[in-house]
């Protein structure tokens, strides 16, 4: 059985154990979901799917050249618990996101190429303060473990968000994120990550979201090279409460570009992304709407560049036409 066959079986597993687990506690949740006097517990859960249509460009000095084109597949999930005391929310969260590329052959490639995996894991955290009629806006931290062929690289990731609620129609809301990563052969990589969205409600429990993120990173070499790696990705998504217990379905899709320009050889590498997702998610320890389940509950504190977009050096390295 192949890797990308195994990472799919083992999610829907752990999907499937975590939503009898918060089956089987949902009705206690709802009649006890006091952790302490004033304080309640809600939390929400996610499962899906992605396909990537993954292209790209060379630049070697002497002219343009395509590179080889990825396919990737990618089952994901996400699961947060948020502890509310009054205004003040602690959130701990999770995140694993398992890319399997498929690499198409050139015509000159000199050489077979193969399939890649590569997953990221995410374990973080967020305190904030919100005012479900107003706003909401705090603190939020992350780290992210890739694997890539057996070999490990660490992000962290620290930031600010905030959210401004507009009546019973939109929300606006903006963050800003620094993240290193260190990788184990000497690369060392650190940047800003920018994000802002618009959520538009059609109906309390109908939602559409316009996500712009943005990336200014650099990659420095332990012989004195790097690079500058810039980017940009566009999401739209739409989501839907189709049962009033909390269970709601999604789908969208993101186009991201990314660019790295090295600083001492006259060499360039542009990617680019097209993404299509759907998935599933449960909303538990609350009651309402869409749009009240999603002012009081978890928030999102996963990143768009270093976990639901493939390894942007791994996709360099795969798609290199030489």
């Amino acid at each position: 059985m192949g890797d990308s066959m195994l990472n799919k079986l083992k999610l829907s597993a752990s999907a499937t154990a975590l939503a009898l687990l918060i089956g089987a506690g949902a009705s206690s949740v709802k009649a006890a979901d006091v952790v302490e006097p004033g304080c309640t517990l809600s939390g929400s859960v996610m499962a899906g799917y992605m396909y990537n249509w993954q292209t790209s460009e060379f630049d070697f000095g002497d002219g343009d050249i395509d590179g080889k084109d990825i396919d990737w597949e990618t089952p994901f999930g996400e699961g947060a618990g948020l502890v509310t005391c009054g205004a003040f929310n602690i959130q701990a969260d999770v995140a694993y996101y398992a890319h399997s590329g498929d690499v198409d052959e050139v015509d000159f490639a000199p050489f077979d190429v193969d399939d890649v995996d590569q997953t990221n894991t995410h374990i973080g955290g967020a305190l904030f303060y919100r005012d479900p009629a107003s706003w909401a806006g705090g603190l939020q931290a992350s780290w992210i473990s890739q694997d890539v062929g057996g070999a490990d690289i660490d992000v962290f990731r620290v930031g600010l968000f905030g959210e401004i609620y507009l009546g019973d129609t939109f929300t606006l809301g903006a963050n800003v994120a620094y993240y290193n990563a260190d990788w184990p052969e000497g690369k060392d990589e650190d940047g800003f990550e920018f994000a802002a969205w618009g959520r538009f409600y059609a109906t309390p429990d109908l939602a559409f979201t316009l996500r712009g993120d943005a990336l200014l990173a650099d990659i420095d070499f332990d012989d004195g090279d790097g690079g500058d790696r810039d980017g940009f990705a566009i999401t739209g998504d739409g989501e839907y409460l189709v049962w009033d217990q909390g269970l709601s379905l999604f789908a969208g899709a993101r186009y991201a570009d990314r660019d790295f320009d090295d600083d001492e050889f006259d060499f360039d590498v542009d990617i680019e992304d097209f993404q299509v997702f759907a998935g599933i998610k449960f909303y538990f320890g609350q009651d309402g709407t869409l749009i009240e389940r999603q002012r009081t509950g978890t928030v999102d504190n996963t990143s768009v560049f270093n976990e639901k977009l493939p390894n942007f050096v791994v996709s360099a390295d795969e798609a290199a036409p030489i």
